[in-house]
């Protein structure tokens, strides 16, 4: 009676996903497994001290899958930080929980100022009262500015979004992987 009731609850889960119909058991080589979502954490430890532009960084996460059998059914690009749960895990994980050291970096993520609109790199508006972002950000008028976050909150381990030109130089970015 229980073997078939956490079955059933098993297949429920699955059937409904965690986060937008998704619920990955498992992420691609390079990614690891925050909540719900595959993440990959690009900081200057492992870029060893490069400055990138928005555009660079979106163009590494894009490239980061290996090519190995079996990872091309994912796609990656800057992460969306499309709901509060999704900031928190990266949040604690990266002041907590990443190799015990709390650094405070900024890291690019993938929004962007577009045509009069905040987007997010799959084209969704970003929810300006999602409590996301640092009060005052993002500008009313973003021209040729993306979304990066900082570290606002040390109390309670958490960055908040804000924004900076394109063209500006952050040694980090944070991709998430999904499947196609």
């Amino acid at each position: 009676m229980c073997r078939s009731l956490i079955a059933a609850t098993t297949l429920l889960l699955l059937l409904v996903g965690c986060h937008q119909g998704v619920a990955y058991e498992e992420c691609p080589e390079g990614y690891i497994l925050l909540e719900e979502y595959c993440i990959k954490v690009a900081d200057y430890y492992l870029e060893r001290l490069k400055l990138h532009t928005y555009a660079e960084a979106q163009s590494l996460c894009q490239k980061s899958l290996p090519t190995s059998t079996g990872q091309s059914d994912w796609t990656a690009d800057l992460v969306e930080l499309d709901d509060n749960k999704k900031l928190q895990a990266i949040s604690k994980h990266i002041l907590g929980d990443y190799s015990g050291r709390v650094d405070g970096l900024p890291y690019w993520v993938g929004g962007e100022y577009v045509n009069g609109v905040w987007r997010w790199v799959d084209g969704s508006k970003i929810n300006l009262k999602s409590h996301i972002f640092v009060p005052g950000q993002p500008p009313i008028n973003g021209t040729n500015r993306a979304v990066l976050i900082v570290p606002a909150d040390w109390k309670n381990q958490r960055y908040y979004a804000t924004t900076d030109a394109k063209t500006g130089h952050v040694l980090s970015y944070i991709c998430e992987a999904k499947e196609k």
